[in-house]
């Protein structure tokens, strides 16, 4: 009776805990929480994205503001680079810099993946099959495999083994005899697929929780490098001993077997195949979505483990700057600057404030970044040339402004109007036809700009056909202009239609 009083105990701290202190609970008891949950699942759940940029989560953010304003504009009113250090600060966000990026990258935390997949689940758990038959076969069968992977007797393991080779030997003769062939109704295929796919979601969410766990080592390595407590040795011990250790937990032996298993050729392409025949049951025709979730498996489980394996990357950058002896030189005396300061300030802390502050700069330390400095190139040469004077020649300044001001002016907002003014009552008409009522004023200028209204505006083009457009020459020239052109015919609204092919 006490055992069970103390279990209750126990159970309600950690209950009260949880909602007190969890940024999974915050999150789903905050005041914004299913604006936040859908905008966060919109971007990188729907979105299918690890990591985003700052400034196109900003944008996003504010489009979907604007969308939110359109209807209830007193919700999420601030500017959005506030919320996302909201986010960020109450663990729903994690931010971070990306070597190959010139601006801190977004990703979800445990947290937010854990508030998102409960609600998920909440929302579609009416809409979605609810497979019992299937998750009862599946817990089974897993009861059944830990007993024979527990099992060191390899007398039970050859009875398993026999069992299971004279189950194939008979449904073999069975097929072979001419008997139908046993196979799952379409509820049993739906019930299935639909437990792999949560599962899937399930898995997703699982990574970074492991990341995380990277990323606490890697942190604490970090901390003991800046602290002159530890000798180089030491720190080196902590962090190859973190490492070992993350090697040797359950998450950490479930994560590097993970990726052992999906990197592995062989169980990639019977992974595609098996997907590549989901595809096509007919049972499954109607999921989409979940069909698409599965097609896109393979490539987005590679990236979430490849974002997890460069966590791992940073631990092994930190452990070789640990090795080397002048970073450590330097580490130790920036420490030492360090203590020096603490220890002043603490000399300083209580007593009278300080009428004035002496700061001493160092002018000859020069502060260098390592990614700043450029590759090799060649000094660039000049080739000098004599300058001359340019001089302006009346004659020819004044022949070329009369030549530009005879230039044709091209008006397609007139040529359109032409157009529909003889289309308004719904008939077609051809160009020809149309240049019988509205001659070329301005020449080709003109044909070309009806060529090019007819591509535009997806009027018919029929190329098969050629039409003679006779042009009549300015004065000065003796024979008319001939010019062969597609057969082109003006619709009424013809921008509606499907677009015409451009004309040659």
């Amino acid at each position: 009776m006490i055992t069970s009083r103390f279990v209750s105990s126990l159970r309600r701290d950690s209950v009260r805990t949880f909602f007190d202190a969890s940024p999974t609970a915050r999150l789903l008891r905050s005041d914004n929480a299913p604006l936040v949950l859908d905008f966060l699942h919109r971007v990188f759940k729907s979105g299918e994205l690890i990591s985003i940029g700052q400034t196109d989560l900003r944008i996003r953010l504010s489009s979907y503001q604007e969308e939110i304003h359109a209807t209830e504009p007193s919700l999420i009113p601030g500017p959005p680079e506030r919320y996302l250090t909201h986010w960020v600060d109450s663990d729903w966000l994690q931010r971070f810099l990306e070597a190959a990026s010139v601006e801190p990258q977004f990703q979800l935390t445990r947290y937010a993946e854990e508030a998102i997949q409960f609600v998920d689940s909440a929302v579609t758990r009416g809409s979605n099959l609810v497979g019992t038959e299937s998750r009862l076969r599946l817990v089974i069968d897993t009861l059944e495999d830990i007993v024979r992977g527990a099992s060191a007797d390899p007398d039970r393991r050859l009875d398993y083994l026999r069992a299971q080779r004279s189950a194939i030997d008979e449904e073999i003769r069975a097929i072979e005899s001419g008997k139908s062939v046993q196979i799952y109704r379409p509820a049993q295929i739906r019930e299935r697929f639909q437990n792999a796919v949560d599962l899937l979601r399930a898995l997703q969410s699982d990574f970074r929780a492991v990341e995380e766990r990277f990323q606490k080592i890697a942190r604490e390595v970090q901390q003991h490098q800046s602290s002159s407590a530890d000798s180089r040795g030491q720190i080196l011990g902590h962090a190859l001993d973190s490492e070992d250790l993350l090697k040797q937990q359950d998450e950490g032996i479930s994560f590097f077997a993970f990726v052992s298993f999906l990197f592995s050729p062989t169980q990639q392409a019977a992974l595609r195949k098996n997907i590549e025949e989901i595809q096509h049951l007919a049972a499954l025709a109607d999921q989409h979505d979940s069909l698409a979730r599965v097609r896109r498996m393979v490539p987005l489980l590679l990236a979430e483990a490849e974002k997890v394996m460069r966590t791992t990357a940073r631990l092994s950058v930190t452990l070789r700057r640990l090795l080397d002896a002048r970073a450590s030189a330097h580490r130790i005396r920036l420490a030492n600057v360090l203590r020096d300061i603490r220890k002043q300030a603490m000399l300083l802390r209580g007593g009278d404030a300080c009428k004035s502050i002496q700061l001493s700069v160092d002018a000859e330390a020069d502060l260098h970044s390592p990614m700043a400095r450029t590759f090799w190139v060649a000094s660039q040469e000049f080739e000098s040339h004599q300058l001359a004077e340019q001089v302006i020649d009346p004659k020819h300044a004044k022949a070329m402004a009369s030549a530009f001001a005879r230039l044709q002016r091209l008006d397609l907002r007139k040529l359109r109007g032409q157009i529909r003014e003889l289309t308004q009552d719904g008939a077609e008409t051809s160009l020809v036809e149309l240049l019988q009522t509205w001659p070329l004023e301005g020449g080709v200028v003109d044909l070309l700009g009806y060529l090019q209204i007819a591509h535009d505006d997806a009027h018919s083009i029929d190329t098969s056909r050629i039409d003679q457009i006779t042009i009549n020459q300015p004065r000065g020239r003796n024979r008319a202009l001939v010019v062969s052109i597609p057969h082109i015919v003006f619709q009424p609204k013809a921008s509606n239609r499907e677009v015409a092919k451009k004309p040659r």
